[in-house]
């Protein structure tokens, strides 16, 4: 300027922005605002144009200064640039800066490194050293807190290790001087002492416990800081795991995105990336002519989600919800209801200020439980409100027995078709995932989760209709009202019609894994009734997600999000390749291995070599722990190897055959020994199946001496699946004449040999 000195003048930039910034604001143009955000510095300097007047040489033309970072010029188009001169002047004139007629754009210079020589091409990394001063510019500080939080609760839901495989304190070295950091403990000097104390002596400490600790400045610190904390999450020493590293990449750039930062490779080690944080480009789109009318141009006709005012927010549902008053007379319903359910209808309706069309869902009963469900739908929208796969409710009134909703484009039921498409189905279960992941966490359970309230808003999938979703545990308002069976048919959790109220996470992610069914087969899921996609990815995540006892499901969303990640990102590998390598695990007692294996089996009935090239290698005590563990796939397992008797088309080999006679025979001894006997009946009659059709004497001459031994519930069982199996009673016909033999057992034989005769 003229006069003054560097400080006045950034002063008045600094005001002139944040004025400025205020006018955009109150016209509700959030482009220009953003692009003003986005500006680092502002001076006034006077150009050669000239004078303003003929006559006073001492009034000049004056250029305001636009200091960005490099990243952001490309925003400033001469197009943004008159947008903004206007208003700019109209400040700057009321600032004492008068005569300002135009905006340059200049690059705003790093600081130099006085090592610059070394590490030139590195200016734009940040930071992995000491965290700078907290209090930071305001160039450092533009991720919000909101995205710190944000990011810091996805990684408590899904239980990621923010030290990944290290220990808290030697994670943390690798950021920070922990010895110039201060130790809360008066035993210890230092922070690496108080860490390793507290974390894994006292173990009186959260694992979570770094996020508020402002010695590391995460939550109110610099950028430079909060972003090389995330990228060294990522560091291929800290975590191995690529699918991880990817699964968390795209989670930090999500939310980072949102403040014009992401995370990107800079450089690898080993073939593994490096990452380090940048800045993205400023993004924002300034109003169209429509939006500058003035307040005497016509008001134009009501538009789904959007406002017709001049000065309005773009989403009209935004405008819905910044007046909300819980008043009846601000909607003009339609004549004809939308939807009409057994407690509730759903109406077309205006809301008349901002003339947005909105969804009106009324209530139908007054009586109590239809009263208690809406006002937990409205409760728990204070918790989910906000969340980009919630259904929000913008207004209310629980009283008289209403509330309002965007209007949908659509339920899943309704755009089945959109499900065919590549990755639409994944898109969906994600959604389900992410807004259930915030639920659970504060131990709400939606508890009615089908394809009907799974709505389609603005190209997003969300979740609707919480009307009987459980409160957290301690928070039920009267005990005994929620009743027995809950839920909707064929989609609800078998133990919600048993005791809905004790029901768990299992409960919701049984539900979901019913709606990837429906999707996948096109069928409506029947109660009790396994419903499975064909053989591949899906058919595994719906066979974990609806097994009949809750606790053989994912336990947590964050599992089952594992699940699917494994299943649909891992670069395909053939059947084969993942049982060898399960199996060799499996062969040096890794029992985790062999519960694999016989899951993988179980997920691909038809594979002839799975079932007698690779089950049969198991060792059968660890076969027999891993299939007592779940009865019900046990079964499965055991009959669909009896089905691959005769080969599925291709050459059954004698020695092949034999071998699954012994395994089968192995089987069935142990569970003897453990007295489980619905396995021992299950493994002795399909070993009997095998025997029947391949005669091999090199088996016989193991079962028969076992035979012979057998009394009891064992020989009762065997003689039942002798009589059952006459093909195969045959092959034992030594044993008709033996006294020591079980004589059960006996007349089995003797009436196999009889009916051969005969």
């Amino acid at each position: 300027m003229a006069d003054g000195g560097e400080e006045e003048e950034q002063h008045t930039g600094e005001r002139v922005l944040a004025q400025t910034a205020a006018l955009f604001t109150a016209r509700g143009d959030t482009g220009a605002v953003a692009l003003l955000r986005a500006v680092q510095r502002l001076d006034f300097e006077q150009t050669d144009e000239g004078y303003t007047t003929a006559t006073n040489w001492h009034d000049y033309y004056w250029a305001a200064v636009f200091y960005i970072e490099e990243v952001d010029r490309p925003a400033f188009s001469s197009q943004v640039l008159d947008h903004l001169l206007p208003t700019l002047i109209e400040v700057a004139a009321q600032n004492q800066q008068s005569a300002v007629n135009r905006i340059h754009v200049r690059p705003l210079l790093p600081d130099p490194d006085q090592n610059w020589r070394q590490t030139a091409g590195q200016l734009s990394r940040q930071p992995t050293a000491e965290p700078a001063d907290p209090s930071g510019s305001r160039l450092q500080t533009r991720i919000t807190e909101v995205t710190r939080r944000r990011i810091f609760d996805t990684l408590r839901l899904q239980n990621a290790a923010w030290a990944g495989g290290l220990e808290d304190a030697d994670f943390l070295k690798r950021i920070y001087d922990l010895d110039a950091l201060p130790s809360y403990d008066p035993r210890y000097p230092t922070a690496e002492g108080d860490i390793n104390q507290h974390r894994w002596n006292n173990q009186d400490w959260d694992d979570d416990w770094v996020f508020t600790d402002s010695r590391f400045a995460l939550t109110r610190g610099p950028d430079s800081t909060f972003l090389a904390f995330l990228a060294e999450m990522l560091h291929p020493v800290v975590r191995p795991d690529e699918a991880e590293v990817a699964r968390l990449l795209e989670l930090f750039n999500e939310a980072l995105g949102r403040d014009g930062y992401a995370l990107v490779a800079y450089d690898s080690i080993s073939g593994f990336p490096l990452f380090e944080g940048r800045r993205t480009a400023v993004q924002a789109t300034l109003p169209t002519a429509a939006h500058n009318r003035g307040a005497g141009e016509t008001t134009l006709p009501a538009q789904r989600g959007h406002t017709s005012g001049a000065g309005e927010d773009s989403s009209g549902y935004e405008a819905v919800r910044r007046r909300a008053r819980g008043e009846r007379k601000d909607y003009s319903l339609d004549r004809v209801r939308l939807v009409e359910g057994g407690q509730a209808e759903v109406f077309r309706a205006v809301h008349k200020t901002s003339q947005t069309e909105v969804a009106f869902k009324r209530r139908l009963s007054f009586r109590e439980t239809p009263v208690a469900r809406m006002r937990r739908e409205i409760e728990i929208s204070r918790l989910l409100n906000g969340h980009p796969h919630y259904m929000p409710i913008l207004d209310a009134n629980a009283d008289d027995g209403w509330l309002v909703m965007p209007l949908a484009d659509g339920t899943a039921a309704q755009r089945r078709d959109l499900l065919n498409k590549p990755g639409e189905l994944r898109s969906l279960v994600k959604s389900l995932i992410d807004v259930l992941a915030l639920a659970h966490r504060h131990d709400w359970l939606h508890r009615d989760i089908k394809p009907d309230n799974i709505l389609l808003l603005e190209n997003r999938w969300t979740l609707a209709d919480w009307g009987i979703v459980r409160r957290p545990r301690g928070k039920t308002t009267k005990a005994g009202r929620t009743s027995f069976e809950i839920g909707s048919e064929g989609f609800a959790a078998p133990e919600l019609s048993v005791n809905a109220h004790e029901a768990s996470h299992a409960s919701d992610i049984y539900s979901v894994g019913r709606v990837i069914a429906w999707a996948v087969t096109g069928t409506d899921p029947q109660p009790n009734i396994a419903l499975l996609p064909p053989p591949g990815p899906w058919r595994t995540i719906v066979r974990a997600t609806t097994q009949h006892d809750p606790a053989h499901r994912p336990q947590h969303v964050h599992d089952l999000l594992t699940l699917i990640d494994r299943e649909l990102s891992t670069p395909p590998i053939s059947l084969q390749e993942r049982a060898q390598t399960l199996q060799v695990k499996a062969q040096s007692g890794d029992q985790s291995a062999t519960d694999q294996l016989l899951k993988l089996a179980a997920d691909h009935p038809e594979s002839f070599d799975l079932y007698v090239r690779a089950l049969t290698e198991l060792r059968p005590p660890q076969a027999t722990s891993a299939l007592l563990q779940n009865a019900s796939q046990a079964t499965e397992l055991l009959q669909a190897l009896g089905r691959h008797v005769h080969g599925d088309g291709r050459v059954v080999q004698f020695g092949e055959a034999a071998r699954v006679v012994m395994w089968l025979h192995a089987i069935a001894a142990v569970a003897a020994t453990r007295r489980a006997w619905d396995l021992f009946d299950e493994a002795a009659r399909t070993m009997l199946i095998w025997d029947g059709a391949w005669d091999q004497w090199s088996a016989q001459d193991r079962v028969t001496p076992w035979l012979r031994a057998l009394s009891g519930d064992a020989a009762s069982l065997v003689a039942a699946a002798l009589h059952d199996h006459p093909s195969s009673a045959r092959h034992f016909s030594g044993l008709v004449e033996d006294a020591a033999v079980d004589v059960r057992i006996r007349q089995a034989v003797q009436a196999a040999n009889s009916a051969q005769r005969f």
